[in-house]
Formats: structure tokens, C-alpha cells, sequence
């Protein structure tokens, strides 16, 4: 059977501090939520800030739009000494062997474990069973730009709809937020919703709290 993430539907809550990227909209709209964004981003900025903000999230709208990711939001925060901290938020749905979600779980916590440098724990969101993995990233320098050091945090959640695992990243450059960030990423697992598409107008199911074990501290 052919999957792709278009035979899925997610539902996810972001908390107050996360900007939703507009992403799968028809271009003659685009615009507008793109700019609709920029505002919100920038309540108090110039016409620069906003304009340049829009510039820039709209080819990675374009970009994520077409990698097939299902979701994508970008995290500002004020930090307690005034300093600026940002995250980014991507889920995405990966084809797996439709297994029951018990053994999905454990074959990438398996997995993910044999990897270096790589904290992995198993948790338990109202969803199902998930694997909270942790580790650092690097991006490559070039002539003008170094390079860039980022934590990633990531949920591998096996959806109840066999054969497809749901993936929800969130990746920062801060490091001293970590905690903070990886409390967030739970705090989203927990108000995931996965469904067949073809039942994706009707409403979801309030989920019940979960017993999301604490990881790293």
C-alpha cells in the first residue's frame, strides 16, 4: 500500500510564545498570512522588520511545503537577562512498517540508542507510546559564514494509524534553554492528535492527561 503524509491528519496545541507558519495554503493567500505573521512577530517593529521577516519565512514556507512537512512553527521568547531565545518547531510523518505502536516504539528506542552522543528515553503520551531523543547538531561553514552549533530535541511517536510514525523536532540554537524547550516539546506530545485524513473534519477527541515521565532533568 502506497502511504504518503497526506494519509494522515495531526492536530497539535503550541504554547503562547509560538508563531504557526502558514504552510499548505493556496498562493493567492499566502501572502496576506505570511504578512499576518510578520505582525505578530513584530507587534512593535518597522515596516523593515516586518517586510524582511515575511521575505524570509516565505521560502521556508515554500521549502517546507514541498518537503511534505505537516506542521511548522517558530518559538520567541524574552529570555530573564533581555536576550532573545528562538526554537523551531517542524512534524512530519514518516512511513514505518505497520506494526502496533508498542513495538515501533521500542525498535527506534533500540535505535536511536546505538547512536553517539544521543540521550534517548522512552515516555508515555495520551496518544500512545513515544521515544524523547536529545542531541547536538552542527550546521556546515562557509567562505562568509561559520559554523553553527544547535540542540535538537525530538518525539518519535507511532501513530494509532498503523504505519506511520509522527516525528515533532524542535531544534534551537540556545543551549541554556534547553530545559525549557524539552519541557515544551512534551508539553506538545501531549496534545498531539493523529487520524485517518479522511476523517480529518471531524472534531478530535479531547485527550486525557498523560503520564509524561521527566527525561533530562
Amino acid at each position: 500500500m502506497s502511504l504518503s503524509p497526506q494519509s494522515v491528519s495531526i492536530t497539535v496545541d503550541t504554547p503562547e510564545g509560538f508563531h504557526d507558519l502558514p504552510l499548505h495554503l493556496p498562493p493567492d493567500v499566502l501572502d496576506a498570512a505570511l504578512w499576518e505573521l510578520a505582525e505578530r512577530i513584530w507587534p512593535g517593529g518597522t515596516e523593515f522588520q516586518r517586510e524582511t521577516t515575511a521575505i524570509v519565512y516565505s521560502d521556508l514556507t515554500t521549502a517546507l511545503t514541498a518537503d511534505d512537512v505537516l506542521h511548522a512553527a517558530v518559538a520567541l521568547y524574552e529570555t530573564e537577562d533581555g536576550a532573545a531565545s528562538t526554537a523551531h518547531l517542524l512534524v512530519r510523518a514518516q512511513a514505518v512498517e505497520p506494526e502496533a505502536p508498542e513495538v515501533v516504539a521500542a525498535s527506534f528506542q533500540e535505535t536511536l540508542s546505538f547512536e553517539e552522543h544521543r540521550n534517548v528515553a522512552r515516555v508515555d503520551l495520551p496518544c500512545g507510546p513515544a521515544v524523547l531523543s536529545l542531541h547536538a547538531t552542527e550546521t556546515e561553514g562557509e567562505a562568509v559564514l561559520p559554523a553553527l552549533e544547535f540542540a535538537q530535541v525530538e518525539l518519535y511517536v507511532p501513530a494509532p494509524v498503523r504505519g506511520w510514525l509522527i516525528v515533532l523536532a524542535l531544534t534551537t540554537p540556545c543551549f541554556a534553554d534547553l530545559p525549557r524547550y524539552t519541557g515544551i516539546l512534551r508539553q506538545i506530545g501531549e496534545s498531539l492528535v493523529v487520524r485517518p485524513a479522511e476523517q480529518a473534519d471531524e472534531p478530535p477527541k479531547t485527550p486525557a492527561a498523560g503520564d509524561v515521565r521527566a527525561v533530562f532533568g
